[in-house]
């Protein structure tokens, strides 16, 4: 098979994947992220830990897993916020653990682990809290409207940045990138803010919102992309996993969302 339809039947499971499971309920929705989170920070540590062992490895993952549901049932309401405060002992779990290895580089070790965390399990967290943002309930119109936001920003840069693109963005960590593909990704996401507010399903938020959310998760997106290029380009590999065919790897497919979320979120935060 081609590369070429690797990608496209890659690329439609994919998304419808990541459709069904945010509109069908909130424990799909969960589900989804927990198994995003879990794939992404096993390529994280395998990229940045490949010298140890699968406990070393997996102490980031499971550490990351815990946090991602402790977060979930908090969003959810079944614990109460009170239940932050038990991060404390998973962080000093893995400080702890740090006196039992003998590989004289445990700190190095340990602040792998903690970056992964940070980097992807707390993004993917509050990507949860979308669902429940403006509502006691669960409502997936903002999880969707970000993903196709986000969607929108990658088609928009790829499609006129081949076409158009000459001055290149950042030729040092992403020499594809071009001002010309970032424009058009700005375009194409001020068209799809229009039509989603056409949409009843998507009133969560206005047309001038949605598009300051769409510019906002094209200008974090294209940035939380090049951190991941860098990061690569620093242990010199192409790509984060052979997990998606034609794709790479799942650290590949969301690294624009792991500081688009952030970003977006502190703005819905602050102006609702």
């Amino acid at each position: 098979m081609s590369n070429f339809w690797q990608r496209t039947i890659t690329g439609i499971f994919f998304v419808l994947t990541i459709v069904l499971s945010t509109v069908l309920n909130e424990w799909s929705f969960y589900i989804l992220l927990f198994a995003i989170n879990f794939l992404c920070l096993r390529e994280f540590y395998q990229l940045m830990l490949p010298d140890k062992n699968w406990i070393e490895q997996y102490l980031g993952v499971i550490a990351g897993s815990i946090i991602n549901i402790m977060f979930a049932l908090i969003i959810r309401n079944d614990w109460d916020y009170g239940w932050f405060y038990h991060l404390i002992p998973v962080f000093l779990l893995m400080i702890i653990i740090k006196l039992f290895e003998k590989t004289k580089r445990e700190f190095d070790t340990l602040a792998y682990q903690v970056l992964g965390i940070i980097y992807i399990c707390f993004p993917l967290s509050m990507l949860a809290d979308f669902g429940r943002f403006s509502s006691l309930t669960y409502d997936g119109a903002l999880p969707i409207g970000f993903f196709i936001m986000l969607w929108t920003c990658d088609t928009g840069a790829y499609l006129v940045g081949r076409k158009f693109g000459k001055r290149k963005l950042f030729e040092r960590i992403s020499p594809k990138k071009t001002w010309e593909g970032s424009f058009g990704g700005a375009a194409l996401v001020i068209i799809v803010a229009f039509v989603l507010s056409q949409f009843d399903y998507f009133d969560i938020l206005d047309l001038h919102e949605w598009v300051i959310v769409g510019l906002i998760t094209l200008v974090f997106g294209t940035f939380g992309d090049l951190t991941e290029s860098l990061l690569k380009r620093n242990i010199d590999v192409k790509d984060s996993g052979n997990l998606l065919p034609g794709h790479g790897g799942v650290m590949d497919r969301f690294d624009g969302l792991f500081l688009a979320v952030p970003a977006v979120y502190f703005y819905l935060l602050f102006t609702n």
